[in-house]
């Protein structure tokens, strides 16, 4: 018998695509420790991850001192036009990019001490978003001067509309 415990220790993020990278690169992290230190948000079932490239690439031994290491995403944009039709969906994200192979060990132990736990936070702090036509992301950058992992939002976010507040228009 499977027990609700068992299905959760056996849920894993689901991982929409990954891209192939060159050997001098590494991820981060994979999809089963991020699901581990994920779980008590309420978006986990319906978060999909992606292991996604930069773009531009950077070349071998030309990286910035700062670039992308994850990133949290919701996006929800209503329309009626045919060639945007999937935009009608709701979507959690979770980017995790590629880093140089010889940073990996780092920006993994920064990811485990606090990195997992921020984002954790600001995915409970905008779970209230399922539904709404936004565009949030949360992106976390590594700093390969300093050491360190840092945080930042982009927010769009539009006015909730009701169906009280349509009703009154007319």
């Amino acid at each position: 018998m499977v027990t609700e415990k068992n299905q959760e220790e056996e849920f894993i993020i689901p991982t929409r695509y990954k891209t192939q990278i060159g050997s001098y690169l590494s991820w981060p992290v994979g999809a089963m420790e991020l699901t581990k230190a994920l779980l008590g948000v309420p978006q986990i079932r319906v978060l999909e991850l992606r292991f996604s490239e930069h773009y531009p690439k950077y070349p071998k031994g030309k990286w910035p001192a700062s670039f992308r290491v994850i990133e949290a995403q919701y996006t929800y944009h209503r329309t009626q036009y045919a060639p945007f039709a999937g935009w009608n969906d709701v979507h959690w994200y979770f980017d995790v990019f590629p880093v140089p192979r010889n940073m990996r060990a780092e920006i993994r132990v920064a990811l485990q001490k606090h990195g997992f736990r921020t984002v954790a936070e600001w995915l409970l702090g905008h779970a209230a978003f399922s539904g709404r036509e936004s565009s949030l992301r949360y992106t976390g950058h590594w700093n390969s001067e300093t050491k360190e992992l840092s945080f930042g939002s982009h927010e769009y976010v539009l006015p909730e509309v009701s169906a009280v507040k349509q009703r009154n228009r007319k």
